[in-house]
């Protein structure tokens, strides 16, 4: 654009940085923008009256107002606050509300009141329907939809937009806080305010979102552990859902690597000197990428490692899973049978001798 200047300070900005920027600006801009058009709260311009409203209620109707209802609803007495001079029944819905509480207090016989004259019985009925046919037709020409307040997502929906957007799987507790409830509702408008300080978190989330959709050379080296929940069961006949067949227990991870290059896997685990060795599979996305052996060292938790594993940037699911080896039963005791860990440094020696427990994987770690 001619006339535009560049300030020195964008060269510094290198390719993949401009990239993230913009791309997380976008990403802002996108997420904010689906939670729908916002309605302003001035006043509508209607629609013409359509001319069967205005001839609705005959004219003698507006005499009835101004007769029996004028006498105590003016704007000298001003009883219930309410003014009725010059109340057109055929223009109910200009004064929708006061209309509304009109009907009313005429269908409960409330108006006018004991002891004050009253029209006759058909004249109040007329009354009342016509300004109810009034009011109807007048909200199926023009409705009325009313004021939406700004609202934004919360956790459970910004996952969801990611997740369509970009095929991406995120926590959004990382960056947003807690929602805010009410009623028991975590999506209401009223509850989900936007403030300077949550807006920064929408911001962050859309840098560290965006870097991971669109990658990050120059990530620097770190280490991400995964702990595996203590009720998750890995006996031999318990098959972890998106590990190999022929594997048991162990545990499936979605990892975020930032860019292509080599990973090192190391797990750590937990087992009875009474077993035999066991395989530790592992895949990436469902592809085997390394099997390690586990031998007993003397020590009941034992960490493996891989070699340096290459591996493209993205969000890929990583399992780790132990080769099933029996099918039948087996022992899966904690210490065997008349056997105590108390009773001096002897027992605590022989302590482990005769455990059957399989290995079970506590631990998984990704460094690079």
């Amino acid at each position: 654009m001619a006339g535009l200047r560049i300030g020195p300070y964008i060269g510094a900005f290198t390719e993949i940085g401009m990239r993230t920027y913009v791309a997380s600006a976008g990403l802002l801009g996108i997420v904010l923008t689906l939670v729908g058009p916002i309605v302003g709260g001035g006043p509508r311009t209607r629609s013409p009256v359509p001319t069967s409203i205005l001839e609705a209620g005959p004219p003698e109707l507006a005499d009835v107002v101004g007769t029996y209802c004028v006498r105590c609803h003016n704007e000298r007495r001003m009883t219930g606050n309410l003014d009725l001079a010059g109340f057109d029944p055929a223009r109910a819905h200009e004064s929708a509300a006061v209309a509304e509480k009109m009907i009313v207090k005429l269908r409960a016989g409330m108006m006018p009141p004991p002891g004050a004259r009253r029209p006759a019985a058909d004249t109040l009925r007329t009354l009342v329907e016509t300004m109810e046919a009034v009011i109807d037709e007048a909200a199926a020409t023009d409705p009325e939809p009313g004021v939406r307040r700004f609202q934004r997502l919360n956790r459970a929906e910004y996952e969801r937009v990611i997740r369509e957007l970009l095929g991406l799987k995120v926590d959004a507790g990382r960056w947003l806080p807690a929602d805010t409830y009410l009623g028991n509702f975590d999506n209401l408008s009223a509850a989900q305010g936007l403030s300077p300080t949550l807006l920064e978190a929408y911001l962050r989330a859309a840098t560290e979102i965006s870097r991971i959709a669109v990658g990050e050379p120059g990530a620097v080296t770190k280490s991400v552990k995964y702990t595996n929940p203590i009720e998750v069961s890995q006996h031999a006949w318990d098959h972890l859902e998106g590990t190999p067949y022929g594997t048991r227990g162990g545990m499936v991870v979605t990892h975020d690597f930032p860019a292509d290059g080599s990973y090192v896997f190391s797990f750590e685990t937990l087992f009875g000197q009474g077993t035999g060795f066991e395989d530790l599979d592992l895949s990436v996305d469902g592809d085997g990428v390394a099997r390690l052996q586990l031998e007993h060292n003397g020590d009941r938790n034992v960490e493996i490692r891989t070699e340096p594993i290459f591996v493209r940037a993205g969000q890929r699911s990583v399992a780790a899973a132990f080769v099933r080896k029996i099918e039948g039963p087996y022992e899966d005791r904690l210490s065997p049978f008349g056997w105590s860990f108390v009773g001096g440094e002897d027992a605590q020696q022989w302590a482990d001798y005769g455990i059957t427990a399989l290995p079970h994987l506590a631990d998984l770690m990704v460094t690079g």
